[in-house]
């Protein structure tokens, strides 16, 4: 009889590790939601929860699984595009703080080139489309001088 409660116990603190990570490791929606699913916790055992069975830990642990998971399904034309975008804006950020350099300019048009060009290889539905549309717009303005609204 205690290997059936101790199952009902673990399956209990499983839940809410799981319904703590959808919430973002907030405490307080994560008790609304087991109540809401009929699992009534109180927050002290809740807290006790998340330190004796390392919740945050964990949570960081399967976030970043996700995220490499994600990232090794890139395609190859992504990471870079994602690559030069960053190196785009690190460029950006020395415009503001400084004379224009021509060098940097000359480097910083040859990469806003490269995005455009390797944007046409990477499919649209692949990359979120409304920071690809947004990008893009910034490159046909930047680079060719076209305004669109």
């Amino acid at each position: 009889m205690s290997g059936t409660k101790g199952k009902a116990v673990r399956e209990n603190i499983d839940l809410a590790f799981d319904v703590y990570c959808t919430h973002g490791g907030n405490e307080s929606r994560t008790l609304i939601e087991l109540e809401r699913r009929g699992f009534r916790l109180q927050r002290a055992t809740l807290r006790d929860w998340i330190k004796k069975y390392r919740f945050k830990e964990r949570r960081a642990e399967v976030e970043a699984e996700r995220q490499t998971a994600g990232d090794s399904q890139l395609s190859f034309e992504q990471k870079m595009l994602r690559k030069l975008i960053k190196q785009i804006e690190k460029y950006e950020r020395y415009f503001e703080t400084t004379d224009i350099d021509n060098q940097a300019m000359y480097a910083y048009t040859n990469l806003l080139k490269t995005v455009v060009e390797l944007s046409r290889k990477v499919k649209a539905k692949e990359t979120d489309p409304e920071e690809f549309k947004k990008k893009a717009e910034e490159i046909l303005e930047s680079e060719f001088g076209i305004k669109r609204n």
